[in-house]
């Protein structure tokens, strides 16, 4: 996808995330000074476990810097955000926030003024064609030139959403068959999206909460995308999978995560953020604290590397003596 239609997809996340800082006073705060995230949170009267987040969003967005443990203003957040200064746009950025749900009516009013009802169901569905979305967009790809499945007829895709990634590795690997595992109503979508498929005569839709119930016996690779961001649940998960792998079996881990080693995985530090918005009381991994989990759990990770420019897939083994 090019970078700037991206851009602009992603824009109402990175305004809505610049508009806390500056509520917050962040940059004001801040000034010429350097502060630790606890520091911050102290002065700005914020959340302190959610404002870390937001700080790493805000460095991966070139407005902060980051080094030792402690955030700084970048030249143009100094110039621009910090009150009181001869350009500060602060205002004018609130200012379209709160004019924000006129435009959220835009759609009813071009459409003959039809009001649209908030429909559960229509939500749900747009969720996971969303996601489809995003796998379509060199995720899937991606992901079937990294892992190799030539020694595993037998793959379970834990929470597969659309099913876009069990279809795209059948596709490669002819003899593979794949039961996608997920939720009842996420897998009246995925029937859509697999059934349009030839590859749907090796696909298996079951109902299963991952978390809680048993995923299959000897497995030979379970897939687990988008589905292992809360520690809590992603712990519950990976012990499932353990349970289910024969030894040898593989895992593979694929989702949109922050990694604080380096400041270019803008995306996962803005979904790290949506997260958060969706659920403020849940521990969201980052790349780092995902690894460790996965290794507590007892597998021996083999490789961790970008997938594209917005995800990361880390693949694992159940040792052999398991």
């Amino acid at each position: 996808m090019e970078k700037s239609i991206f851009d602009l997809v992603i824009a109402p996340w990175k305004t809505a995330i610049l508009n806390t800082a500056i509520r917050l006073k962040v940059f004001t705060v801040l000034s010429d000074r350097q502060m630790s995230a606890e520091t911050i949170a102290a002065q700005t009267d914020a959340n302190g476990a959610f404002l870390p987040a937001i700080l790493n969003a805000l460095v991966c967005m070139g407005l902060l810097q980051f080094q030792k443990d402690k955030y700084r203003n970048t030249h143009l957040s100094r110039i621009y955000f910090i009150e009181g200064g001869p350009y500060y746009l602060g205002d004018f950025i609130q200012l379209l926030i709160n004019e924000s749900s006129n435009w959220n009516r835009l759609f009813s009013k071009v459409s003959k003024g039809k009001e649209l009802l908030d429909d559960a169901d229509d939500s749900y569905r747009t969720f996971i064609k969303g996601m489809h979305n995003m796998g379509m967009l060199g995720e899937a790809d991606a992901l079937v030139r990294s892992v190799d499945l030539s020694d595993c007829p037998f793959l379970i895709d834990a929470g597969g959403g659309s099913g876009i990634y069990s279809i795209y590795l059948c596709q490669k690997y002819p003899d593979l068959k794949s039961t996608i595992l997920d939720r009842h109503e996420t897998l009246a979508v995925t029937n859509e999206f697999v059934s349009k498929h030839k590859e749907s005569e090796r696909i298996e839709l079951r109902e299963c909460d991952i978390s809680k119930e048993k995923l299959g016996d000897n497995i030979d690779a379970v897939l687990l995308s988008d589905v292992t961001y809360d520690e809590a649940e992603a712990g519950s998960i990976l012990r499932n999978v353990w349970k289910c792998l024969r030894p040898k079996g593989h895992l593979i881990v694929r989702g949109y995560y922050f990694d604080p080693q380096t400041s270019s995985s803008l995306f996962g530090a803005l979904f790290t953020v949506n997260q958060l918005v969706i659920d403020s009381n849940r521990k969201i991994l980052t790349l780092p604290t995902l690894q460790a989990l996965i290794e507590k759990t007892g597998f021996t990770i083999t490789k961790v590397s970008p997938l594209t420019e917005r995800s990361f897939i880390i693949m694992a083994a159940k040792p052999a003596n398991s």
